[in-house]
């Protein structure tokens, strides 16, 4: 029998209540908490690392997801964070999941804390927050902005050049391990797994760019604080849940520093930061934080 991994595993769907089919992948052994995989801006769920995820699958079910718009999921971008939370535990509530662990990295992180404090009590068991933030408060810094970022982000097809600049240090180790992770992304394909291949949210501006659009206004809304009642900042303090906060040494997309000061604000958190790295510090170190991530979903 064939091992079900990141690059053979076949897309399912649930219909939401407006109609929208949201795609989804399960990998892994069927007891336990499952893990959820909330990806960064424009990803999709055929983005994600298999090194990474295959590693987390030898001890615990993992779901992959694509929201409203991205990658195989029908209907169009939300452009707000709670519109994105909401669509997942409308999804969760389809696969009568009860109970569950997230991982949010990037823009997933920021929507993930939205799940425990919008769902249902006791819907979200642990969080993990990769290479992420809080919305807009007193203390927590905006990334860079500059024309060099926004080149490299906001381009009608991401390439390893992109991701190499905004993901990785400028390190020769980091770099190459950068070039180890752009293989590794591309190993499912429509020979390994029968399905084609979804680009980046935008890629191409095949869709005039509004799937990017959309996100980029819900991160802009996220990160103003005139839009605080809606957000995660003030709400931190009750997220009761132990939560692993995780981050490179050096991040220009999400800068490191608010990953120690929204675990400040937990009342249950362990903060990780990682060596010789950036925002891709999962991708660079990814057995190790598996392990490590393991280890406080399982014993912290």
């Amino acid at each position: 029998m064939t091992q079900v991994t990141v690059q053979n595993v076949k897309t399912q769907f649930v219909t939401t209540r407006d109609g929208i089919q949201l795609a989804y992948r399960i990998i892994g052994p069927s007891t336990g908490v499952p893990l959820l995989f909330l990806m960064h801006f424009r990803g999709t769920i055929d983005h994600w690392d298999p090194l990474l995820i295959d590693n987390f699958t030898k001890h615990r079910q993992v779901i992959l997801f694509d929201n409203a718009g991205v990658g195989h999921s029908s209907g169009p971008v939300d452009d707000n964070i709670n519109a994105m939370a909401a669509h997942i535990i409308e999804f969760l509530e389809l696969l009568q999941i009860k109970e569950v662990d997230v991982l949010g990295f990037n823009l997933g992180g920021v929507v993930a804390p939205l799940i425990g404090l919008n769902g249902r009590p006791g819907l979200v068991r642990k969080l993990i927050l990769a290479g992420t933030t809080a919305t807009a408060g007193p203390g927590l810094e905006a990334g860079r902005t500059d024309e060099g970022v926004h080149k490299h982000a906001f381009g009608p097809v991401p390439d390893l050049d992109n991701f190499q600049s905004l993901f990785f240090e400028p390190t020769e180790t980091s770099q190459a391990a950068g070039r180890r992770w752009w293989d590794r992304i591309h190993e499912r394909n429509k020979e390994s797994s029968g399905e084609e291949r979804k680009g980046y949210v935008s890629e191409g501006m095949m869709d005039g760019g509004a799937g990017m659009m959309a996100s980029i206004a819900a991160l802009t809304k996220a990160g103003d604080v005139a839009n605080a009642a809606e957000g995660t900042y003030n709400r931190l303090a009750d997220i009761k849940i132990p939560v692993l906060v995780a981050q490179g040494h050096r991040d220009i997309m999400v800068p490191t520093v608010n990953s120690f000061q929204v675990s400040q604000k937990l009342p249950n958190a362990w903060l990780l930061i990682y060596p010789d790295s950036g925002h891709g510090f999962m991708f660079q170190h990814p057995e190790e934080f598996v392990k490590q991530a393991n280890a406080f979903l399982d014993e912290w």
